[in-house]
């Protein structure tokens, strides 16, 4: 099975994303969940040469590895 990468599921960068913790484009979708749950975030944002290039959505990613998170009506 292929693993999903971070860049399937990029959406561009905004300020409000804090810079810190971060993932790699070519991070596994399953380390920025890891890395959101444990950080209690909502998106990360995902760093290319120290620099933002976009960011990725915690239902997004749930929703890229067949997990279905928390929906609020």
């Amino acid at each position: 099975m292929k693993e999903k990468k971070v860049g399937e599921i990029l959406l561009p960068f905004r300020q409000d994303v804090p810079l810190h913790p971060s993932v790699k484009l070519e991070d596994r979708i399953i380390r920025a969940i890891e890395l959101m749950v444990t950080n209690n975030l909502k998106c990360i944002a995902v760093i290319r040469n120290n620099q933002p290039v976009g960011m990725v959505r915690l239902e997004d990613a749930f929703e890229k590895v067949g997990l279905q998170g928390s929906r609020r009506s």
